[in-house]
């Protein structure tokens, strides 16, 4: 039990850091990630909040999920949950900066927060997010993890542009550094967990 909610601690702290750096891309107001480009599109089309938009396409791909009998875990529906849940309170009470200064930072270091807070809560070993889920049944129907992660982040990219969703210089740097943040936190994260699943890495398209 105390392994548990350990692990469930971990996936909490990591899926919050993995909202607030998804919406330190948001206040930048210079783009923001490939699935976010769709969240924000969707979110003008609907008259929504970001983070709503992120919350309700979450419950439908969990549904996808379900059909397509990949894998959930307490970390799917706490991903579902919180992620959207901190945009919408980080963007309600924080302004975007008037100095473009700040807003560069925000472009930086919001690839590696959210880095950050993926290897926490993947790594809990309870599951893994639901547009991670999509990943991986792409791969079960034998498309590579390369081919997988780069349909769908091109796909979402794309259609998210079409219907009008911000992108710029933050999408540049998100797409082109998250994946090497990703890297290096999962080596120095796992360091101190080395009983969690070696599935969950695979699972996420990370080689044990």
């Amino acid at each position: 039990m105390r392994e548990m909610a350990t692990r469930v601690a971990i996936v909490v702290v990591g899926l919050t850091l993995f909202g607030v750096g998804i919406g330190a891309l948001f206040l930048a107001n210079l783009g923001v990630g490939p699935w976010d480009v769709l969240h924000d599109a969707l979110a003008v089309l609907l008259d929504r909040q970001p983070g709503t938009v992120i919350l309700g396409l979450g419950v439908v791909l969990l549904a996808l999920l379900v059909g397509l009998r990949q894998p959930i875990g307490l970390a799917t529906l706490a991903n579902v949950a919180i992620v959207g849940t901190t945009v919408n309170v980080l963007l309600a009470v924080v302004d975007t900066p008037s100095a473009m200064a700040a807003r560069l930072v925000l472009v930086a270091t919001a690839p590696m927060v959210v880095a950050f807070g993926s290897m926490l809560y993947i790594g809990g070993g309870i599951g893994i997010g639901p547009r991670d889920g999509l990943m991986t049944a792409l791969v079960d129907a034998g498309l590579s993890f390369r081919v997988a992660r780069t349909l769908l982040e091109v796909t979402v990219l794309l259609v998210g542009i079409v219907l009008g969703g911000r992108f710029g210089l933050g999408t540049v740097v998100f797409a082109l550094t998250v994946g090497s943040a990703l890297q290096f936190f999962r080596a120095r994260v796992w360091a101190g967990y080395p009983e969690s699943p070696g599935y969950v890495y695979r699972r996420a398209g990370f080689a044990d």
